[in-house]
């Protein structure tokens, strides 16, 4: 499991107040944010940001997005975690919002709504940003990625170099056929179990990550945490996700992810464990690695590797693990905003 979508992902909860029309898109305004400034109105949380969650078809299949912070002075895109979802945490919508960021957050293929690309790589995905950007309007911007989303934000930026300013792979891994790199070392029991499944192809793996999702959901439940005990994750991070249940629409939020997304979650890791489709050696714009420390699911190895790779790119540590911290999030918007310095 590789879980950055325990800090970076959304309630569902979204009690709509409007809606209208616009290109054939949901244009939602007041969406539950999370935010400590909405005010209630009966069940119904008006919020102060304007979300747009909307959707597009790209080649037959249903993509669909929310954008947040509409209106701000910068934009990015968000690539999460695995497994995951569009609607964000309260932490990573106010880190966005503090940095100036417009935020677009994309479903990928088998999460939410999002139409299935059974066998897709992990490359593919820049046909959905791609058919998004455009209906959206945005021509610059820069990408950065969490986890199991940081490959998809490397692929982005090797195949849009024209668009994208910067890009940060946060806590991710390296290809499955890295030459020279043993992918497994420094990886705890639980992950490599999950991998190991997943190349195996997706009827060995499917029955694994329908009782991973069935067991994560039994322990948000009962007011433990989503990852189990054979993840062995350091101390810093088991806090770190023990302290979301404080988070506004906490449990809503992991519900869409631990229940909704099992077919997201197989498509992606699935993916991970094949060829991804581009060379790290095409990414032109400027990139930055980022790993923690105590990572024991994306271990330094795979982020040496990277920064090996990928010209030019920057190498960031993290003082904890996985899991991010806002004053990590505000780091890493910050080098999105400057990363020549």
């Amino acid at each position: 499991m590789l879980n950055g979508s325990a800090t970076i992902s959304r309630p569902v909860r979204a009690a709509v107040a409007g809606r209208r029309r616009v290109d054939g898109l949901s244009d939602r305004r007041d969406v539950l944010m999370g935010n400590p400034q909405g005010r209630r109105v009966g069940c119904e949380t008006v919020a102060v940001s304007i979300v747009l969650d909307g959707h597009v078809v790209a080649d037959g299949r249903r993509v669909e997005y929310c954008l947040y912070n509409r209106g701000a002075r910068r934009r990015a895109l968000f690539q999460y975690g695995t497994p995951g979802t569009r609607w964000l945490s309260p932490q990573l919508i106010d880190a966005t919002r503090s940095a100036g960021f417009e935020l677009l957050v994309i479903d990928r293929p088998g999460y939410g709504r999002t139409s299935r690309w059974p066998g897709r790589r992990i490359v593919d995905v820049v046909d959905d940003v791609r058919t998004v950007l455009q209906s959206v309007g945005w021509e610059r911007l820069a990408v950065w990625g969490g986890s199991g989303g940081a490959p998809h934000a490397l692929a982005i930026a090797a195949r849009l170099p024209d668009q994208v300013t910067a890009c940060a792979s946060v806590v991710g891994l390296a290809p499955y056929d890295a030459a020279g790199l043993d992918w497994y070392a420094g990886m705890s029991a639980g992950n490599v179990e999950e991998f190991r499944a997943a190349a195996q192809g997706q009827p060995a793996y499917r029955p694994l990550v329908e009782r991973l999702a069935a067991d994560a959901m039994a322990s948000l439940e009962a007011g433990g945490i989503q990852v189990a005990g054979d993840y062995q994750l350091p101390e810093t991070d088991r806090r770190a996700l023990a302290a979301r249940h404080q988070e506004e629409g906490y449990l809503e939020r992991m519900r869409l992810t631990y229940r909704d997304g099992v077919d997201g979650w197989l498509e992606d890791c699935l993916a991970l464990t094949r060829p991804w489709g581009f060379g790290l050696a095409e990414i032109t714009t400027p990139a930055s690695v980022w790993y923690g420390a105590a990572d024991v699911l994306a271990s330094r190895a795979h982020h040496d590797y990277l920064l090996s790779r990928i010209p030019g790119a920057q190498r960031r540590e993290l003082r904890g693990g996985h899991v991010l911290s806002r004053g990590d999030l505000l780091a890493i918007y910050d080098w999105l905003a400057n990363p020549s310095r």
